[in-house]
């Protein structure tokens, strides 16, 4: 099974954030998807987000977070992607603000896939420039482009 984060991608699922807590912000990438028809329920969704983030939370440090759910009437994984320039408070792991936000849902029976994606977006994540280069971009064409262009994301 050969994931490319090109599938799971698209600029209406981009999100250039502003909100002052990790919760608006997740509103806002909720938001993003539901107006791109990924999320149908979504007081049932951000329920379930939320609930996987107070497990532990989802920010892994680096100024990243991966809040994601796998849950019934979804029928496809898909990547939302947050780019917080002023930082947000998530709870991280090493305590610092998250900047880069990737939120993953998709089909709750489907592990080995979930798993699949989520290796190839830290292949693309845990490189520092590509993480700065993110953070850097102004538009969503140029989020998309990073994300497209950077090795190891196919």
């Amino acid at each position: 099974m050969n994931i490319d984060l090109n599938d799971h991608l698209s600029l209406n699922r981009i999100v250039f954030s502003i909100s002052s807590t990790k919760e608006q912000t997740i509103d806002e990438l909720i938001e993003a998807s539901r107006a791109d028809g990924k999320v149908d329920d979504v007081p049932r969704f951000k329920k379930a987000l939320l609930r996987r983030d107070a497990i532990m939370s989802t920010g892994i440090g680096y100024g990243v977070a991966i809040p994601h759910v796998k849950m019934e009437g979804i029928d496809d994984f898909f990547i939302t992607i947050g780019i917080h320039k002023r930082g947000v408070d998530w709870d991280s792991l090493d305590n610092k603000p998250t900047h880069l936000i990737f939120l993953i849902a998709g089909p709750e029976n489907q592990q080995e896939r979930y798993l699949r994606i989520l290796a190839k977006l830290t292949i693309v994540i845990k490189k520092p420039d590509i993480r700065k280069r993110l953070i850097g971009c102004h538009t969503k064409y140029d989020i998309l482009e990073t994300m497209l262009k950077t090795p190891g994301h196919t």
